[in-house]
């Protein structure tokens, strides 16, 4: 019966976590902005970071989602220049792709390697590839 009930405990608590995952980005999202939206100085530092944190290999030079390990990922890498798909994410969606990663498609988190301002120049050049 204690099993049984330590089970439950463990479910609970993984959905509370999950659930804070989702509150958490809701505040996130309503309190932030890219302070440097279509500043070239920024979209040309994310370039520059776009290639050194190794975007390029799954991303592609140009961010088609047509790089060399894209065919490796669990799914399709994003292509940034499809305009359709860009206009309904948000600079925050971007942002929090990149800083939490995205498990599912096999992208790594980046938060710990990133500051919040190059966090933000990879938005910016992401967002100039429509």
């Amino acid at each position: 019966m204690l099993a049984k009930r330590g089970k439950w405990i463990i479910l609970v608590m993984m959905i509370g976590v999950l659930g804070l995952g989702c509150a958490e980005w809701e505040q996130f999202s309503q309190r932030v902005e890219n302070p440097n939206p279509n500043d070239k100085l920024s979209i040309d530092r994310g370039r520059a970071l776009f290639a050194a944190k190794g975007c390029e290999s799954c991303h592609g030079k140009v961010g088609k989602g047509d790089g060399p390990q894209a065919t490796t990922t669990k799914l399709p890498p994003t292509n940034f220049t499809d305009r359709g798909w860009m206009i309904t994410r948000s600079d925050p969606d971007l942002y929090w792709a990149i800083v939490r990663g995205r498990e599912k498609a096999g992208m790594r988190p980046f938060g710990n390697e990133l500051s919040a301002n190059e966090t933000w120049d990879l938005v910016s050049f992401v967002r100039s590839l429509y």
